[in-house]
């Protein structure tokens, strides 16, 4: 699942993550997220994958290899990637999400070739001597726009509420503002939340003490609304749109 997209003002917001629960100091340059720095260039690597080839029959399901005589037609080779690096052993990596990695090869596809991802976001998989202690659920979500890691989301636990909002203050001080909101459950019961913003020059945090939406990639999914058990920390990178030159003035 996942959140919803940001609108392109004056600023383009792309996805961002905060800082971990052990790491986070007043000090600290904003821009820092983990152990990542917004606005820098996209330097992770992938996580080892293999290229997997399955034998798709005309109704798009895959089949065992077979001969189907002269009248019939033959079947198609399709193609997708598929990580062998569940988890990495050190550090980090990241993954792809979508069409040719998490859904079943299209028949009679061309396999796109696996370019350094840009203008989209990626799972980012830590190995679990490094994960961030206050990322407790959920994958962690980077944005990359203009070849550049602009944005990082993450998850916690909505029991641990507490202890993220004081670590994300601790980091960033008093919220700009903050929000109520209630949510009913089909049993009438209603569930309190709320979000915090924080804003700088080259920052937006948004802290959802209880996050509703879509968890993930595919905006397909239903949100979670009652259902959700997690709150989330999304730091934007405000990237400066270049001034665009009128080639024909009024």
């Amino acid at each position: 699942m996942r959140r919803p997209e940001f609108a392109p003002i004056a600023f383009a917001f792309v996805f961002v993550l905060l800082s971990s629960t052990t790491a986070l100091a007043k000090d600290s340059g904003p821009t820092s997220v983990f152990d990542l720095t917004l606005g820098e260039p996209f330097n992770i690597r992938e996580c080892k994958y293999e290229v997997l080839e399955q034998q798709m029959g005309m109704e798009g399901i895959a089949v065992a290899k077979r001969n189907r005589g002269l009248l019939g037609k033959p079947d198609h080779i399709s193609k997708m990637y598929r990580y062998t690096e569940a988890k990495p052993s050190a550090d980090k990596c990241f993954q792809r999400v979508g069409p040719f990695y998490t859904s079943s090869p299209t028949p009679g596809a061309s396999l796109p070739p696996a370019l350094p991802p840009n203008n989209q976001k990626v799972k980012l998989v830590y190995a679990d001597s490094s994960r961030p202690a206050i990322a407790d659920s959920e994958d962690i979500w980077i944005g990359i726009q203009d070849s550049k890691l602009t944005g990082v989301r993450f998850y916690f636990q909505n029991r641990n509420e507490q202890n993220a909002f004081q670590t994300v203050s601790k980091k960033y001080g008093p919220p700009a503002s903050t929000e109520k909101f209630t949510i009913q459950t089909p049993a009438g019961t209603l569930k309190s939340y709320y979000s915090a913003k924080w804003s700088f020059p080259k920052l937006q945090v948004t802290f959802l003490s209880l996050d509703t939406n879509q968890i993930g990639y595919d905006p397909q999914d239903a949100p979670l609304g009652y259902l959700s058990e997690v709150g989330s920390v999304t730091v934007q990178y405000k990237v400066q749109e270049a001034a665009k030159a009128d080639n024909n003035p009024l």
